[in-house]
């Protein structure tokens, strides 16, 4: 039998078309993969190129940073150059000196306004001896003892003093007559401090003077005279 006529029960075009969706199927599997790949790269890349303009940008406000810290201190540096620190250490030594010299004016008292006030504030009929300036925990108290001539005299003493502000708790105490007939007295009070001050002085050089007439106030022991 000649082998030309030899039979094939397969179909035509099986194998082509077996092949063909075999082939199909393996691009469709495959096709897949490679799109999430692609991707999942392009979001890497756009991920990195953030971090890097975020480290550039990061680098770049340090060196700014720096920059501007360097060029402050040059500019103080200029500053204090142009302040010249042996001027500024003279005036804060003169400030030094005027601030102590204003604490010792506030500070400072005298009695010379208190000489003035007694002067001002005494009768001819009243004398002052025995002139004593204390400084105690209630203040600067003032002890005097005084004659006067007659205990008229010394009420219209007591109302002086009850009326001035310069004088607090005055007392009049130890009454005695002396050999002549005199009223012998002793004053004890606490004097105000603004009266002894001698920045107030300064600012007020005269005291009110009272209606009466005075006689000079002599500090120690005088002898009484009529």
């Amino acid at each position: 039998m000649d082998p030309k006529f030899q039979s094939s029960f397969i179909p035509k075009g099986s194998p082509t078309s077996t092949g063909g969706t075999s082939y199909a199927s393996t691009n469709f599997a495959s096709g897949r993969p490679l799109k999430e790949g692609n991707l999942f790269s392009f979001m890497a890349t756009i991920i990195f190129a953030l971090s890097f303009l975020a480290a550039l940008g990061l680098l770049g406000y340090t060196y700014y940073l720096n920059y501007s810290i360097n060029r402050m201190k040059a500019e103080l540096v200029a500053a204090r150059d142009n302040l010249e620190p042996e001027v500024i250490n003279e005036l804060i030594r003169l400030d030094s000196r005027l601030n102590f010299a204003r604490d010792l004016i506030t500070n400072h008292q005298i009695v010379t306004p208190l000489f003035a006030f007694l002067s001002a504030s005494t009768p001819v009929t009243v004398r002052f001896k025995d002139f004593n300036l204390s400084h105690t925990e209630k203040g600067v108290v003032l002890r005097l003892q005084g004659e006067a001539r007659g205990y008229g005299a010394l009420a219209l003493q007591a109302d002086i003093f009850n009326k001035q502000k310069f004088f607090n708790n005055a007392t009049f105490s130890d009454f005695n007559l002396s050999e002549k007939g005199d009223v012998v007295f002793s004053f004890q009070a606490t004097v105000d401090p603004s009266l002894l001050s001698y920045e107030n002085s300064i600012a007020h050089s005269t005291l009110p003077a009272t209606a009466t007439t005075s006689l000079p106030i002599e500090a120690g022991t005088t002898t009484p005279t009529n």
